[in-house]
């Protein structure tokens, strides 16, 4: 009688993260992970058609669950809302570089697909657009609790804002050992932005 897994997509997502952490896009086939879960590939094939549609899925999932951190934590938080907020997007973009930098390097040196393919596949493994909004959305509404004032979420200014420190946290990662004063210096940077055009 075949073994019955209890929520067997999130095992799936959770093994298949695990492998892609720790090993190069290309060394990790459906075959493995449907082997580290304990289910036949064929079972792992009618939740994923490819290995690709998989790390989409896994890689999204992993950025549902950051989401859900910061937000559980700016509801539950009672004061310093931007420091706990930029130490966990940074945390989680940390976590994630890793997977990120294979996955890039493989798409570079695959011969077999086209520029617009490619081309589309990089766009799906930046910042999963499908949680942008919801993590600026939170970061506006930390901005609202740290500095104790009203902003509008159409503020273009204020998501060019947003989206500078998402840049930032990688390359300041990448040349800056030091993550506290990465964290401090962005912190500065959001707080000169907010003093300059609210008068705060």
């Amino acid at each position: 009688m075949p073994k019955i897994i209890e929520n067997l997509d999130e095992e799936i997502a959770k093994t298949a993260l695990a492998l892609f952490k720790n090993n190069p896009y290309q060394n990790v086939s459906m075959r493995k992970i449907a082997s580290e879960v304990g289910i036949a590939v064929g079972t792992l094939y009618n939740y994923y058609p490819n290995k690709w549609e998989l790390y989409i899925n896994v890689f999204e999932e992993s950025w549902r669950e950051t989401y859900q951190i910061l937000k559980n934590n700016c509801q539950q938080l009672d004061r310093d809302y931007l420091v706990n907020y930029l130490e966990v997007l940074s945390q989680e973009m940390k976590n994630k570089k890793s997977i990120v930098r294979e996955l890039f390097r493989y798409l570079m040196n695959d011969l077999e697909i086209g520029e617009e393919e490619q081309k589309e596949k990089f766009n799906r493994i930046r910042f999963p657009k499908v949680l942008i909004n919801q993590i600026y959305e939170l970061f506006v509404s930390v901005l609202k609790k740290e500095f104790e004032i009203e902003l509008e979420k159409d503020d273009s200014d204020l998501y060019r804002l947003f989206t500078m420190i998402q840049t930032d946290i990688p390359l300041l990662q990448q040349n800056f050992e030091k993550e506290d004063e990465n964290l401090q210096f962005l912190y500065d940077v959001i707080s000169a932005y907010v003093v300059k055009k609210f008068n705060v």
